[in-house]
């Protein structure tokens, strides 16, 4: 009785597991598709209002508030530390290279350098996009069969 049990908990954890590295995959491409709406967002305000850095991306960026008394560099930073476990270092580093590049240029430059990254973070939505086409069954089937062959080792 008590292997039983144990190969029901080693199944059900193991599935689990597979389920939450699946649906990682899944996060991944949301967060990134919010980007595009936030940095498209952002784009449109800076075309057609005088407000700061700050303001903008404090109102496209709803879950973060950024403030005009600290760098927008740093605080971008911390915004992205919140995504480090769902993001890829590809993605973080994209990021993390657009708030370097952020407030050099006149309006006309930042609109381009915005439209650059939406193009090159959409790139990443595509690559997001094949991962869970590739990975997302294998994980499941991974996490149930690794449980499946433990449990069966067990009996």
């Amino acid at each position: 009785m008590l292997k039983l049990l144990l190969c029901i908990v080693f199944i059900m954890s193991s599935t689990v597991v597979g389920f939450s590295y699946s649906s990682k995959l899944y996060k991944r491409k949301t967060v990134l598709e919010d980007f595009v709406v936030a940095l498209t967002n952002c784009s449109t305000q800076m075309r057609y209002t005088s407000h700061s850095l700050s303001q903008i991306f404090a109102d496209s960026f709803i879950d973060y508030s950024f403030c005009d008394s600290k760098p927008f560099t740093a605080q971008w930073t911390d915004m992205l530390k919140d995504y480090s476990n769902i993001l890829t270092r590809d993605d973080i580093s994209l990021l993390s290279n657009f708030s370097h590049t952020l407030g050099t240029c006149d309006t006309l430059g930042e609109l381009s350098n915005i439209d650059m990254y939406i193009e090159l973070i959409r790139k990443n939505i595509s690559d997001a996009q094949s991962d869970i086409e590739q990975k997302s069954k294998l994980y499941k089937t991974l996490g149930l069969s690794l449980g499946l062959v433990v449990s069966i080792l067990i009996i």
